[in-house]
């Protein structure tokens, strides 16, 4: 397996995402980042390490070692590259504005060298609204976010997980994501345009696409501030995606590992 020489923000995105929603159930929310008391604030620090398969042809396996950072209080919660500003909840369903930024998407022409002649495609800032249904038998989520620049594109994803306790110490959570990424949101990441075409790359106008991604969290508490995650997944790129010339690979599988130590 070939690693590739992708920027260190894509790296970033990445490893800042490693620990999403796997720290214990006595210590996370649903969206997993550490539950605040209502008039508490709590943050951690640590380090993430990850492997993630590129959809792009040539480019192979990103991989990197960077920081992760998280904080919650009773208005804001931030894990990763995503801030909530959390709404009145109504029961069991919890309500959020949402701000995401996109770091590890896109490429650059340096990348592969099937690429070359591409221009650059860029991450960015993207802004939305975010739901999740707390139930006796899984963590029902809805989440919506439009590109406020480069794609201007929308994605929305509905998400289920469930969390199983081994122990006090040792969770597992299974879970399963369906997106569906406009055909703005596409074509900016995988479509080709004219003066991009050559004999061997097609002009492509990007389609909408519906991505599964599916995996298996794990979250293992060596002491009551000390975390270890681990996140085996893959994705599986819809038709919108696979039918560019830019992509070689239907299913991108990942191996994400994280370290994670939270203050009180």
């Amino acid at each position: 397996m070939l690693l590739s020489r992708a920027d260190p923000r894509r790296w970033m995105a990445v490893i800042l995402l490693t620990g999403t929603g796997v720290l214990p159930a006595h210590a996370a929310d649903a969206n997993g980042s550490p539950a605040a008391a209502e008039d508490e604030s709590h943050w951690g620090l640590g380090l993430g390490n990850s492997l993630k398969r590129s959809p792009y042809r040539g480019v192979g396996t990103d991989a990197g070692v960077l920081p992760l950072l998280s904080y919650e209080n009773r208005y804001l919660r931030y894990f990763g590259t995503t801030l909530d500003a959390k709404l009145p909840s109504a029961g069991p369903v919890d309500f959020a504005v949402r701000a995401q930024y996109r770091l590890g998407e896109g490429y650059k022409a340096s990348d592969a060298d099937y690429l070359d002649g591409m221009a650059e495609r860029k991450g960015g800032l993207a802004l939305g609204l975010a739901t999740t249904w707390h139930n006796p038998f899984a963590e029902v989520s809805l989440e919506w976010l439009r590109a406020t620049d480069n794609s201007k594109g929308n994605r929305v994803t509905v998400a289920v997980e469930r969390t199983f306790d081994y122990d006090s110490d040792l969770h597992f959570t299974p879970y399963i994501e369906v997106q569906r990424a406009d055909l703005k949101d596409v074509d900016y990441y995988f479509g080709v345009r004219d003066s991009e075409s050559r004999p061997d790359r097609a002009t492509y106008d990007g389609k909408a696409s519906t991505n599964i991604n599916g995996g298996l969290r794990m979250a293992y508490a060596l002491t009551r501030h000390q975390h270890l995650l681990l996140d085996v997944g893959i994705r599986y790129w819809g038709s919108g995606v696979t039918d560019s010339p830019l992509v070689d690979h239907d299913a991108s599988p990942s191996l994400r590992l994280g370290y994670l130590y939270r203050f009180e």
